[in-house]
């Protein structure tokens, strides 16, 4: 795969060995002539340039920076994110939003969402008068909840560290006549962000795979006090065993992402686990099904 990359990116001739041998000398005299904070510039400096390919812009920043990603996971995509670089230029208006542009895991979890909520004594329709999305992008979750899910909520607010996302969502939004309101920051700052605000229902869907484990938990406990009714996760599933099992986090290597014991974290933050759905056996358009819906426990420990 990365041979066929540079390939792309760097046209060259010869043999598979040829190819190895020029990629690992053009990394070690990048990584030996340019310090990181240098080579961050060049990966901003790079993602900039139209002349380049889609595919050119987003290879070069992430091979420039993979010893970030090796050694501090969580640092690498809070820069990838925050400079709207690599896989963060997939985000864009149009194949964005829309229920149909949505990937099928998230499609599964709002399909089922009203029906969980109805067993929870939770109209959708009438009984959720505000909600976050944590790490929400563009904004277009939060479009759809608004249109489709969540009709009477007056308030749909959404945070994300993607500056740019931030803003031509909330530019798109507006055109639309839409309540979302949008704003950027760093989501473990989230008591920062939203003050003393609360909210019926708080999403966090696809994002807490990009924290290490101590940031992640972290993050769920500061989410499941600011949620009054639900707080809804959405994560990887481990392939060996259900995530509840997990003693720990696990790292996803190719992309440097996390596998968590969702269940865990809840209940280590005081919180009571709702309704769960693992399933580490099933792969759903490239994607894992592990949906958790969790609130603060009636009686917390202590």
């Amino acid at each position: 795969m990365m041979e066929c990359e540079l390939s792309a990116v760097w046209p060259i001739g010869g043999s598979e060995s040829l190819m190895y041998v020029l990629k690992s000398f053009i990394k070690r005299v990048i990584y030996t002539l340019f310090p990181l904070g240098l080579r961050k510039q060049l990966a901003v400096w790079i993602n900039r340039q139209k002349w380049l390919s889609k595919h050119a812009r987003a290879w070069w920043p992430h091979a420039l920076l993979r010893d970030l990603a090796h050694d501090d996971p969580d640092a690498f995509h809070k820069f990838q994110w925050k400079h709207h670089l690599g896989y963060a230029r997939s985000y864009d208006i149009a194949s964005r939003f829309g229920f149909e542009n949505f990937n099928e895991t998230r499609k599964l979890l709002f399909t089922e969402l009203p029906g969980r909520f109805r067993e929870l004594g939770i109209d959708p329709d009438r009984d959720v008068n505000s909600v976050l999305d944590v790490g929400c992008s563009l904004g277009y979750h939060l479009r759809y909840m608004e249109t489709n899910l969540f009709r009477a909520a007056e308030r749909l607010a959404g945070l994300d560290i993607d500056v740019k996302a931030i803003e031509q969502g909330q530019r798109y939004l507006a055109e639309l006549g839409s309540r979302v309101c949008l704003r950027s920051g760093d989501i473990v700052d989230l008591e920062l962000l939203t003050g003393h605000d609360r909210f019926d229902v708080i999403f966090c869907c696809g994002t807490l795979l990009y924290l290490e484990e101590r940031s992640a938990a972290e993050l769920v406990v500061k989410m499941l006090e600011h949620a009054d009714k639900v707080l809804v996760l959405s994560g990887l599933a481990w392939s060996d065993c259900d995530n509840r099992e997990l003693p720990h986090s696990m790292l996803r290597h190719h992309d440097h992402t996390w596998y968590h014991n969702l269940d865990a974290m809840v209940e280590q933050a005081g919180g009571e686990i709702l309704y769960r759905r693992c399933e580490h056996g099933t792969v759903v358009d490239g994607n894992t099904i592990y949906f958790l819906y969790a609130r603060r426990a009636k009686t917390s420990p202590g």
